[in-house]
């Protein structure tokens, strides 16, 4: 059974997706497929004029660190 994830705290349920997203996919993938969705609502008219929390950069380099914990984990590094 996996860690039990506090929903109503953002931050751990970001970072639980993330790492989730990252071991299922490979830092790669998960970084084209968070570029594809991260910041959609629906509403593109709206979405033009807004400014992203994190920048792609900033989601990348946690994605690679998600990564390489998973790789040490396995012993892939």
């Amino acid at each position: 059974m996996g860690a039990v994830i506090d929903v109503k705290n953002p931050l751990e349920v970001r970072r639980a997706g993330l790492q989730a997203l990252t071991e299922a996919l490979g830092a790669e993938v998960a970084q084209a497929f968070m570029r594809q969705s991260i910041y959609r609502t629906g509403d593109m008219t709206a979405e033009k004029y807004e400014e992203p929390e994190e920048s792609m950069e900033e989601i990348a380099e946690e994605l690679r660190r998600i990564d390489v914990e998973r790789r040490a984990r396995l012993g892939l590094s």
